[in-house]
């Protein structure tokens, strides 16, 4: 999911400044791909210093193998970002809209967060957002 490798071209492994589209960005979840010259670069907002990235943004970054998924690539220190940097939520320490009741549809334990399905919208769940413990699927 970090960076998908289309065809047999290889690309760096060392970090140095690449230029690239962004092709997708999911404002809610805070990730999406850059196009390097047909390859998906996975991009997350947490690397974007400048702003929160829109498709079809020219952005620079550097670039490096994911260390759990080989062959595939994320990017670092990206800039060129056109999106305000508070435009969407999951960057902030936010107050909530209340109470509200949904299932959790799934939760990974050892990353610490996962989905509330809640009247058929995924809300995005942290355990640092939980009160009495981690949740349980279902």
């Amino acid at each position: 999911l970090k960076g998908r490798q289309k065809g047999a071209r290889q690309i760096p492994q060392v970090a140095m400044a690449h230029t690239g589209t962004v092709k997708s960005f999911n404002d809610v979840k805070g990730w999406g791909f850059i196009d390097l010259d047909g390859t998906d670069v996975f991009v997350h907002v947490k690397d974007c210093g400048d702003g929160r990235p829109r498709v079809g943004d020219q952005v620079t970054f550097e670039m490096e193998e994911d260390r759990v998924r080989q062959g595939q690539h994320k990017a670092l220190n990206v800039q060129g970002c056109s999106g305000s940097a508070n435009s969407a939520g999951g960057k902030g320490k936010g107050k909530g809209s209340g109470s509200h009741q949904g299932v959790v549809r799934s939760f990974n334990d050892v990353k610490g967060w996962g989905f509330i399905d809640m009247n058929g919208t995924d809300i995005f769940l942290h355990v640092k957002d939980c009160q009495g413990g981690r949740p349980a699927v279902g």
